[in-house]
């Protein structure tokens, strides 16, 4: 029987500000709690005696402690504050930023106990997001960059979309992330996996799940079953290679559980960039669209539905149309990837990097 005891424990800085004035709070919070393995399921319990269980489990490489450099920077609430100084907000603007310095435990019965530390900070500039691990200190130049992407995308729309059905739109890197977000968390979860191994889905795009990128809110040396991470391909030139797994998932290998009955999912999403830079393909891609940013996003059967923030049509200006929508089939239209890849946010739980790229969408207008 596999035994696990789980420590986890938090100390936040959350701050928030507006033209009117701003207030900034700390607060801890924490949790323990004992679970076991049993029969092909997490228990928890407290104390009780448990039936004993002799069910084989999944090879895995045990966790090894982690502590992030940004731990050693952690700040008070009175330096936290003095890091907003310099930020300059208009009448309408609203900012919310909360830092967290997190301690997870794991001890494995008979077998060994590991610990990790990190500060993962979040920013919110009106309705723009963005996060990460790492210092504090870094919080400004991220407001100063939520504030320029507002800028490039605040211009009113002066037209609507006159053409209909299938277009050939260039996906801006947070709309590819969000897509593929979907597409790891609906499609290729161990526990009910809706696509197969081997199954060519798109064009030659790959994809990881990268819980060892250190710049990511969600990164993390160990999954929530004390597992070792690792980078682990899940599409490879668009074939499905890997499920993301735990050890009590039907199918794909350990490393992607997360939570405290832990479930298979996701850390980092990373699109490995193509060759072309965004440049050329904007000029070699006159009276398509590009598309940029999510508002809102959703799943319906086997289409992604996304509002962008922007769309422009090349060579004519901004466009007005409420949504796109991304069948799983046109994966296959994807046929050129930039260079160009970028951090984007997709949600407190979630990192992703992704490049442009282009392909065939269904522009919804009514």
């Amino acid at each position: 029987m596999l035994r696990q005891d789980v420590k986890y424990h938090e100390e936040v800085i959350e701050a928030e500000f507006s033209y009117e004035g701003y207030t900034v709070i700390e607060y801890r919070r924490s949790f323990t709690l004992s679970r076991a393995l049993v029969n092909g399921r997490w228990v928890v319990y407290d104390g009780n005696k448990l039936l004993e269980s002799s069910q084989k489990i999944k090879e895995f490489e045990i966790c090894e402690d982690f502590y992030h450099e940004s731990v050693k920077t952690w700040i008070n609430k009175e330096k936290y504050l003095g890091l907003f100084s310099n930020i300059k907000l208009d009448e309408t603007d609203q900012l919310k930023v909360v830092s967290k310095k997190i301690s997870k435990s794991i001890l494995i019965h008979d077998v060994k106990e590991c610990r990790e530390e990190k500060v993962v900070n979040y920013v919110r500039y009106n309705d723009l997001n963005f996060s990460y691990t790492g210092e504090p200190k870094d919080i400004p130049s991220i407001v100063e960059y939520l504030k320029t992407t507002q800028a490039q995308l605040s211009s009113p729309s002066r037209q609507v979309l006159t053409e209909s059905g299938r277009l050939t739109f260039i996906l801006d890197s947070e709309i590819v992330a969000s897509i593929f977000h979907y597409i790891f968390r609906n499609f290729l979860n161990g526990n009910s996996p809706k696509l197969k191994l081997n199954e060519k889905i798109s064009s030659e795009i790959t994809i990881y799940d990268n819980p060892l990128n250190s710049f990511s809110p969600s990164f993390s040396v160990f999954d929530d079953e004390g597992v070792k991470t690792k980078k682990k391909e899940i599409i490879g030139d668009g074939i499905i290679t890997n499920y993301l797994g735990t050890l009590t998932s039907k199918y794909g290998e350990a490393g992607n559980a997360r939570g405290i009955l832990p479930k298979p999912d996701y850390f980092s999403l990373e699109v490995k960039h193509g060759d072309w830079s965004l440049n050329e393909l904007i000029d070699e891609s006159r009276g398509a669209y590009i598309a940029m940013g999510v508002k809102k996003s959703e799943l319906i059967r086997n289409s992604i539905r996304i509002t962008p923030r922007s769309v422009i049509k090349i060579g004519q200006g901004q466009i007005f149309f409420r949504e796109i929508a991304i069948p799983l089939q046109e994966l296959v239209t994807i046929d050129a990837i930039t260079k160009e890849n970028r951090g984007v946010f997709i949600d407190e739980e979630h990192g992703g990097v992704a490049p442009y790229i282009r392909m065939k969408v269904r522009a919804i207008l009514y």
